[in-house]
């Protein structure tokens, strides 16, 4: 059985979290109707949840 943890820390309530995890850290800045995401090899992401269970979502890798 592999072995996962991460811990999630509240920065700013209902707007900035950190996550550490064993391969590194992330962030995510939003609310649960649209945020952003970003890692420490500067991948970023987003999303918006939209009426009726539908979502859009777009993620970029950054390339050196």
């Amino acid at each position: 059985m592999p072995f996962h943890y991460h811990k999630r820390i509240t920065v700013i309530p209902k707007l900035l979290h950190v996550t550490i995890s064993r391969h590194g850290w992330s962030w995510s800045l939003g609310g649960r109707r649209a945020h952003i995401t970003g890692d420490r090899r500067g991948a970023r992401g987003g999303a918006v949840r939209l009426p009726g269970g539908f979502s859009l979502r777009r993620d970029r890798r950054h390339r050196h």
